[in-house]
């Protein structure tokens, strides 16, 4: 059984060869880049920085952080941008897969070099009325599945009560305002170490909303764990 499995994957792969978004080289269908293109890409050097909040430049960048550490793979600058901005507005799938791959490698270094973890794991929820007009949650799309194959706990006790602007279109003042009260927490998070899960940190203010939420329901430390952070310029 398992030789015919390979066969009909081998056929698939000749049939329909699938391309790196880098080099444009063929490689496997479970995948999006190769591991050229990989080791090419500007990644955050979490060995070195387990925590990017004691990181100099970040922290000057982001001085009223809410929650206790950061972890990002990257600046959201390209190709990521390009990528985030065409799965989230046009759910442009094969770029989830680059993403993942991405994510994969720094949780894998994260996880290495953090001597703590969070005991739970929260994606950033969309409200109601958002989700239904989008069709879904590309922060959910992306991230669920990678942390799922790497065995952590992810649950969805965070709800968004507040329909908020959004927040590109605010200044940081305006982004404060904008998602005050915006979260609710319906569990008891007493004692917990949790991660709430996002795509991109311009400011920080959404984050900081969702922290708040979250040590009210008793959370004794919050990390933001993210895909991107906005470039210092």
């Amino acid at each position: 059984m398992a030789g015919l499995i390979q066969a009909f994957k081998v056929a698939l792969d000749a049939l329909f060869p699938n391309f790196c978004l880098g080099c444009k080289g063929h490689i496997e269908s479970n995948q999006s880049l190769c591991p050229h293109c990989m080791d090419d890409l500007a990644l955050f050097d979490l060995a070195r920085h387990p925590n990017l909040l004691h990181r100099p430049d970040i922290c000057d960048a982001f001085p009223d952080c809410h929650f206790d550490h950061l972890i990002a793979c990257a600046w959201y600058q390209a190709p990521y941008k390009q990528w985030l901005i065409q799965l989230k507005f046009n759910n442009q799938q094969h770029y989830k897969v680059a993403l993942q791959q991405i994510i994969t490698k720094q949780l894998q270094h994260a996880l290495a070099a953090n001597t703590h973890w969070p005991d739970v794991f929260i994606i950033m929820p969309l409200h109601k009325r958002r989700f239904l007009s989008r069709g879904y949650n590309q922060v959910s799309q992306t991230w669920l599945p990678v942390l799922e194959g790497l065995q952590q706990d992810v649950i969805t006790p965070l709800h968004k009560q507040k329909a908020t602007q959004p927040q590109s279109k605010l200044s940081k003042t305006r982004r404060v305002k904008n998602v005050k009260n915006a979260f609710v927490c319906q569990q008891d998070l007493t004692g917990k170490s949790v991660a709430i899960v996002d795509d991109v940190m311009t400011s920080g203010a959404t984050l900081n909303a969702a922290t708040e939420a979250l040590k009210q329901a008793g959370a004794k430390q919050v990390w933001a764990i993210l895909t991107c952070l906005t470039p210092l310029n």
